[in-house]
């Protein structure tokens, strides 16, 4: 298994730049933890090395051992002698990619490959960085005829990497184009194309900023709806690129969140038409910030699941406080008190729904999608909350509404109860 990366700082300057909230170098080390790497070899020219190691220093999210390395030194060689992993994984430092581009990578070590090298459709500038391809396997490098870009990752063989002289090339090439033409030499070097994933090399502002885009337009999860991928995910990514630039928590996004939704509430209490549209707006945008405050999380490799739980208590608040919000307007000015009652019925429900799922979500060990409550989850959403909100206020018929969610949101917290009954006879008949 590979749970070694040797990093390679070939442009410190450009390591040190921002990119979507994270210093580059920090970013790659976090992605590449996250995507199973359980420790690092860091190289790095001599000069520039203190301000590297500061980026790095006193982060509690970097957990995984970290050994630093002078481009100047002799003893990498020897270092990847004593690595016992069958396949080291070697990152450009200057590379910004998805955690699943390395745990794909990670797969692809199972024969007697001397080197697997993550690329991407397209010519070079001027040849720089491109390879030549016969099928899957790379033939040449840095040719000005060749049709794929590298992409900043290889997949190597100890063996193959002495034979290549590291050291030497990294000092004398800078970057990965020596390591390349010497694994060429040591061996079959075979592409992996990640054309359609978040992974290039960083060698200019323009593919940083190119790179940046791919990373907030790839936050979306398996669960969005439809609405949510197509108009939600895409104001709320233009959100959480603001929001990374400053020294703000996903958890402070999330109280954000709740406090426009309060606001929401507040306009419904109103009975007031213009009121209750400016409310439904004011709804939209507190979700807008809750798809941002988990961009924000997985952006600065913040997640945990006291934010989650957090998340869903505010939530659920906020949809729960709309709608009894909405009944005590309704009771107030038309005098019907079964409407506060059917309110209030509604407000526990969907509160109580909304966090048993939740818990069902994190305790279970398979995904979502495995819920037989999954396709009424599809239809009890928060983007369908929103929509249909918004329909019956611009109608005017916020009672209707009222009734109408009373009476799904029951459905759905029975079906809720009914697979935690069934989760914990499973459990005992495990046992």
């Amino acid at each position: 298994m590979t749970n070694v990366a040797l990093i390679l700082i070939t442009d410190p300057q450009r390591s040190l730049e921002c990119h979507a909230g994270l210093p580059l170098l920090k970013r790659t080390v976090l992605t590449a933890q996250k995507g199973g790497i359980e420790e690092f070899i860091i190289v790095a020219p001599k000069n520039s090395e203190e301000a590297l190691r500061t980026v790095l220093s006193e982060d509690t999210r970097i957990f995984s051992p970290i050994c630093w390395y002078r481009q100047e030194s002799d003893d990498i060689p020897n270092r990847l002698r004593e690595v016992s992993s069958e396949y080291i994984m070697i990152i450009k430092a200057e590379t910004a990619f998805d955690a699943d581009v390395i745990t794909r990578m990670r797969r692809q070590g199972d024969d007697d490959t001397a080197a697997h090298i993550a690329v991407r459709n397209g010519p070079g500038e001027a040849g720089r960085y491109t390879l030549k391809l016969d099928g899957n396997i790379v033939v040449d490098c840095n040719v000005p005829d060749a049709s794929h870009l590298r992409a900043g990752l290889i997949l190597a063989r100890p063996g193959a990497l002495k034979d290549a002289k590291i050291t030497r090339v990294s000092n004398e090439h800078k970057g990965l184009d020596g390591i390349v033409k010497g694994l060429l030499g040591a061996g079959t070097v075979k592409a992996v194309d990640v054309t359609g994933e978040p992974c290039m090399e960083i060698t200019s502002q323009e593919t940083l900023r190119e790179s940046e885009n791919k990373l907030l337009g790839n936050l979306g999860l398996a669960t969005d709806s439809p609405f949510s991928t197509h108009i939600s995910r895409k104001l709320s990514s233009r959100v959480s690129a603001l929001l990374v630039r400053f020294p703000i928590t996903p958890n402070q996004v999330t109280i954000l969140s709740l406090l426009v939704g309060l606001v929401a509430c507040w306009s419904y209490l109103q009975g007031v038409y213009l009121y209750s549209v400016i409310g439904v707006l004011l709804l939209y945008a507190s979700i807008i910030l809750d798809l941002a405050d988990g961009e924000v999380a997985r952006l600065k490799f913040m997640s945990s699941k006291y934010g989650g739980l957090l998340d869903s208590l505010c939530d659920s608040t906020v949809f729960a406080g709309i709608v009894l919000c909405a009944a005590l307007a309704i009771h107030r000015d038309a005098n019907t008190p079964h409407i506060v009652t059917v309110g209030a019925i509604a407000a526990v429900v969907i509160f109580s729904s909304s966090n048993l799922y939740f818990y069902l979500h994190s305790t279970k060990e398979h995904q979502v999608d495995d819920l037989p409550s999954s396709t009424m989850r599809w239809v009890a959403n928060e983007d369908n909350f929103f929509l249909s909100l918004l329909v019956f206020t611009v109608l005017n018929m916020l009672s209707w509404y009222i009734y109408m969610v009373t009476v799904g949101a029951s459905v759905y917290l029975l079906m809720l109860v009914w697979e935690s009954t069934t989760t914990v006879s499973s459990g005992e008949e495990a046992r």
